[in-house]
């Protein structure tokens, strides 16, 4: 299932969700020159939010209907170096009542490991 993207500040840098279902979720940034550091690689700041938006898709595609979830802590492991297009990959680890654990993952278009992180998220329930 390929999701709308409703989100303004994702569509500010171009994400894409690929796929967001039974805990998973795989989010795509293709590579803009007006996503790199000084050093033409993809900012650092791109690619905490690529983890995050892997992570909330994932723990939302478990949350009930209308419910979403809001990021509570999320620590980024940078290991390589963002170059060209990345491919962020979300999984659920454990759902609680209240809060989703689950882990997110970067790899660029070889398949090296970029970052990873292991975020804890709240579900908001519908209002």
């Amino acid at each position: 299932m390929t999701p709308p993207n409703p989100r303004p500040f994702y569509a500010l840098l171009g994400l894409e969700i690929v796929l967001a279902e039974e805990g998973t979720c795989l989010v795509r940034l293709p590579f803009r020159e007006s996503l790199t550091n000084s050093r033409g690689e993809v900012h650092g700041g791109a690619i905490a939010t690529l983890l995050d938006a892997a992570l909330s898709g994932a723990a939302r595609s478990t949350a009930p209907p209308g419910a979403t979830t809001m990021t509570v802590a999320m620590p980024v492991h940078y290991i390589a170096t963002g170059r060209g297009d990345l491919v962020g990959h979300g999984r659920v680890v454990r759902v609680g009542r209240s809060i989703v654990s689950a882990e997110a993952r970067i790899e660029d278009a070889s398949g090296t490991l970029v970052a990873q992180a292991l975020g804890t998220l709240r579900v908001v329930p519908p209002r």
